[in-house]
């Protein structure tokens, strides 16, 4: 997330009330719902309406840009404090309002994790956010961005982008292979880097949250029990190859004009494709990385276990395995 300075005046009128004083559970923040051309989108914001325990939830759809929507969403409620999103591929868990907010929230933003219908994994991809307005008009990320840092994703910054505990969302990015492929690229992309960067494949060990390497790992084997979920693992795997073996802009990821013409190319996938894509893998990560099969995929997502949020450095070390695999040395 972005980082810009704030005057102390401008930081005593947020942390003096920008939220309503009556505010004190998740259900007293206006909620806005961003869709651009999800199938599952209609669908799911009815859904939103029938969940929502008040009537001020709004939609913002068809906006260009993650960083035009996202401040288009705070316009929505030009008087509130803070908005709550909702993804256009995500279906609310009701419990979600009726959480205390947290205290003291002040100039910061917060995410609760979402789940991946597809894969199982549970993080902050499709997760609910609640978004200081202040913050979000401020902001400048993806198309906005003027530092590398910001140009694919918002929560680099720590100390104004926190997780908090708790899984409130499901997320169906499945509708249709375009959308799969869509979301397995692009979260192929966004765990490879760390703070805009591309991590040079030699030092994954030494550069990478190793949560964000299970994460990785799993968009590249796992979701072949759900229609339409190989066609993650082909958008992932199709990430990786642009990423370490053909030069690839990543930034082009926040453009979805772009992502309609590049998947007019994956209209058939042959076998020699999906071998090129196999071999691209498995060079980058050291080891043969497998598709799951349908119930190897399926075993495998009532095995996970969700470590709580937030998620330090020091917990991956005794929560993964990974140290058997030379990570830590």
């Amino acid at each position: 997330m972005s980082m810009f300075k704030l005057s102390k005046d401008d930081k005593a009128k947020i942390l003096a009330g920008n939220v309503k004083h009556t505010a004190r559970t998740t259900r007293d923040i206006p909620i806005v719902f961003l869709s651009f051309d999800e199938p599952n989108a209609d669908a799911n914001w009815k859904t939103l309406q029938l969940t929502t325990p008040h009537q001020e939830v709004q939609r913002v759809h068809g906006v260009k840009g993650f960083d035009a929507c996202h401040k288009a969403a705070a316009q929505a409620f030009p008087n509130a404090g803070y908005v709550i999103t909702v993804d256009a591929d995500s279906i609310v868990d009701p419990a979600f309002f009726e959480l205390r907010l947290p205290k003291g929230i002040g100039f910061m933003s917060y995410t609760w994790g979402g789940r991946q219908f597809t894969n199982g994994l549970m993080y902050g991809n499709g997760g609910l956010k609640l978004w200081n307005t202040e913050h979000l008009m401020s902001m400048k990320s993806h198309e906005a961005s003027n530092t590398e840092r910001d140009e694919v994703d918002f929560c680099w910054d720590e100390s104004q982008y926190k997780e908090l505990p708790g899984c409130y969302s499901t997320v169906y990015t499945n509708a249709s292979p375009y959308q799969a492929f869509r979301v397995g690229f692009r979260e192929g992309v966004k765990l490879s880097t760390e703070a805009g960067k591309v991590i040079n494949k030699d030092n994954i060990k030494e550069i990478m949250h190793a949560a964000n390497y299970q994460r990785l790992l799993t968009w590249l084997t796992v979701g072949a029990d759900v229609k339409n979920g190989i066609w993650s693992i082909i958008g992932a795997r199709t990430a990786i190859r642009q990423l370490y073996f053909n030069n690839f802009d990543y930034t082009l990821i926040r453009d979805y004009e772009w992502f309609d013409e590049y998947f007019k190319s994956f209209e058939t996938i042959t076998e020699r494709g999906m071998k090129e894509l196999q071999d691209a893998v498995n060079e980058v990560y050291g080891f043969n990385l497998p598709i799951l099969d349908e119930s190897a995929s399926l075993l495998f997502k009532q095995l996970q276990l969700h470590p709580e949020k937030p998620l330090t450095y020091d917990d991956v070390h005794w929560r993964t395995n990974l140290k058997l695999f030379g990570w830590w040395q």
